[in-house]
């Protein structure tokens, strides 16, 4: 009876250090850099997205985006899951704020938790801070005296998605950039359709994993019919606080002509 419950109170050690670490490696602010050698920007200086998906609750953390500024970004992307149910207007608004304090455009794609929020409250912080709203369609955006389009397709799982739709206005000679929440979009898309590097989030990295396995791949980035990707783990968590082997991450990407 005491080996028991001697190998119990162990057991019950160990899980506590063990959810302490995950909860811990929630809270990390990582910063990954990429660059995307793409051959439409043959011409053009190098354009530079500070990338966030997958924020939920979380609070965006102040330093990391000091550090995201000295990048000098031309443009903010969220790639969804700004809120999940249960998020004040506040907390989402304080974010926002964040976000629009580096002082560059800002750009919002919807994932599935950003429909468990008033949308009517999410649209008047939108047009208070001036965030560009993508909902199947696409915007030119102009820097340096330069234009690329920037299409968004609102969220696949809650099926409101068209992709055809938000390519429509593309012009397939200039560079094109996709934004969708979930990567499922990757099975939408075809090489002639003019796309150039592709943004994503959604899957967490599988928020828990045990080595290789996990519910969702690790976040990662690639090639797929001749597009650029970029798949994040995301910044937030969901349903439960906690990560291990998937942490949270923000992105640099910067889009330049191949060498």
């Amino acid at each position: 009876m005491k080996l028991s419950v001697k190998i119990a109170g162990v057991l019950t050690v160990a899980a506590a250090a063990m959810t302490a670490k995950m909860y811990s490696t929630a809270k990390g602010n990582h910063l990954k850099t990429h660059t995307f050698p793409l051959s439409k920007m043959k011409g053009k200086p190098p354009l530079t997205i500070f990338f966030i998906s997958d924020i939920h609750k979380r609070l965006i953390d102040q330093d990391l985006l000091e550090k995201a500024r000295s990048h000098a970004p031309h443009l903010v992307i969220i790639g969804g899951d700004l809120a999940e149910g249960g998020v004040s207007s506040t907390r989402i608004e304080e974010n926002i704020k964040r976000l629009a304090a580096i002082g560059v455009p800002v750009v919002f794609v919807w994932g599935n938790n950003d429909y468990e929020v008033r949308q009517h409250e999410l649209y008047s912080i939108f047009k208070v801070h001036g965030v560009i709203t993508l909902r199947n369609e696409s915007v030119p955006f102009s820097y340096k005296g330069h234009t690329i389009g920037i299409a968004g397709v609102d969220d696949i799982r809650m099926e409101m998605d068209h992709y055809e739709e938000a390519i429509k206005e593309l012009d397939k000679s200039q560079l094109n950039i996709l934004v969708c929440h979930n990567p499922e979009i990757h099975e939408q898309i075809n090489e002639a359709d003019g796309i150039d590097a592709i943004f994503s989030g959604h899957t967490h990295g599988g928020q828990i994993r045990f080595g290789k396995f996990g519910p969702y791949e690790l976040g990662k980035t690639g090639m797929i019919k001749n597009a650029a990707y970029l798949i994040s783990n995301g910044y937030g968590t969901t349903k439960v606080p906690l990560r291990l082997g998937a942490e949270p991450e923000t992105h640099i990407v910067t889009l330049c002509a191949p060498e």
